[in-house]
């Protein structure tokens, strides 16, 4: 017991030793919290609009948003049937509106066989649309390619309006 009092006493006189190094890449000044392996549904009117999926998640109290990484939605219709799902490297995603802005290598994949592709696109929540408006490429499943500087795509009705500098790219089919 006399040995263990004087290892113990040796131990509390000891200079007090602070961690070295730096924090983990994860750790931002401002962040509330991090948390890992992200999923949220966004609904309207009690009905499921899309759900969330993330690697890893940054929350802004203050500012009322998450920062995502590694993003998926998938879209879901009145009767609850995949209508399509969006992938990206990074988003924000807006607490008070559920809107989600998704950037970097976006692609969308729809139930119809259609697929966007943009550097960025938003999903709003409030009308159940996404809209890019940094270019974007559209392929239909006949192959044909559209491209432009901005699109919004209607989730209910799959209706799509289309910004100025539009081309298109109709299927070419070559003999063999």
């Amino acid at each position: 017991a006399a040995a263990l009092l004087g290892c113990l006493a040796c131990a509390c006189g000891a200079e007090e030793t602070v961690p070295g190094g730096t924090a983990p890449a994860v750790f931002i000044e401002g962040v509330d919290q991090v948390m890992v392996g992200v999923e949220n549904y966004i609904t309207s009117l009690g009905v499921r609009r899309a759900r969330l999926d993330a690697d890893t998640a940054l929350t802004y109290e203050q500012d009322g948003r998450l920062d995502l990484r590694i993003v998926t939605m998938t879209f879901f219709g009145e009767s609850g049937d995949t209508l399509g799902v969006l992938s990206g490297q990074s988003a924000e995603y807006e607490l008070n509106t559920g809107n989600v802005r998704v950037r970097g290598d976006v692609e969308v994949n729809l139930s119809t066989g259609e697929r966007f592709e943009a550097p960025v696109i938003e999903y709003l929540s409030g009308v159940n649309e996404i809209r890019a408006d940094s270019g974007y490429v559209y392929f239909l499943p006949d192959g044909t390619v559209d491209r432009g500087e901005y699109v919004v795509y209607d989730l209910t009705t799959e209706e799509k309006q289309y910004g100025p500098g539009r081309t298109t790219t109709p299927e070419v089919s070559v003999p063999q």
